[in-house]
């Protein structure tokens, strides 16, 4: 929440803390201390756009609005996990490029500091001073990043909303299946009505 607020309202901090980044330049650190020539980054496919990392901010919202996180092993996994694919798509793709288009939490935390006074002005973590929200016209809009957008709005609202007394009387203590559908299911229509609006 904190970074959030932070890359919001007044600088891109995720830039510097991002610790897939950090442990993708020890593991490039290694490898050429080791005198192991690496391969040539793949050309990231254009037509993906942001959609791999709205399909893993999607993921984490569920993970954490949806599924019973009873089990600390749960979380372990998916962290391990996640991290694990991140550093190699990096490696397929290079660092900055899978950061900016699929990395789940580098694009989240970019789209809110649109909003944010300071800016990032380039990867190597310069920064720049603009007005208040004027990110939010400097740059086209991918469909991707209107849907992430609703999907965090959204989500937000449904963590609202599923603490209610109406919420409890309609449905009672929800199980992971149900919820997980009513989750997507009001996702969803966030999604639409912000998609409606844009076209």
């Amino acid at each position: 929440v904190g970074v959030a607020l932070i890359s919001a309202l007044l600088f891109p901090i995720w830039h510097w803390l991002d610790p897939f980044s950090t442990l993708h330049d020890m593991g490039a650190w290694v490898v050429r201390r080791l005198g192991i020539t690496p391969w040539e980054p793949s050309e990231y496919p254009e037509r993906l756009v942001q959609w791999p990392a709205v399909i893993g901010f999607a993921f984490f919202i569920w993970l954490e609005l949806g599924l019973d996180q009873g089990e600390p092993s749960t979380l372990f996994i998916v962290v391990a996990g996640y991290t694990a694919l991140t550093l190699a798509m990096m490696a397929q793709f290079g660092r900055d490029t899978w950061r900016a288009n699929a990395e789940a939490f580098t694009v989240w935390f970019r789209l809110l500091n649109r909003l944010a006074p300071l800016a990032l002005a380039d990867e190597d973590g310069r920064v720049r001073r603009r007005s208040f929200a004027a990110g939010l016209l400097e740059v086209n809009w991918t469909v991707a990043e209107i849907v992430m957008v609703a999907l965090g709005v959204g989500s937000i609202l449904f963590d609202g909303l599923s603490q209610t007394q109406i919420y409890f009387d309609l449905f009672g203590f929800t199980e992971v299946p149900l919820k997980t559908a009513l989750l997507f299911a009001f996702l969803g229509i966030v999604v639409a009505a912000a998609l409606m609006l844009v076209w």
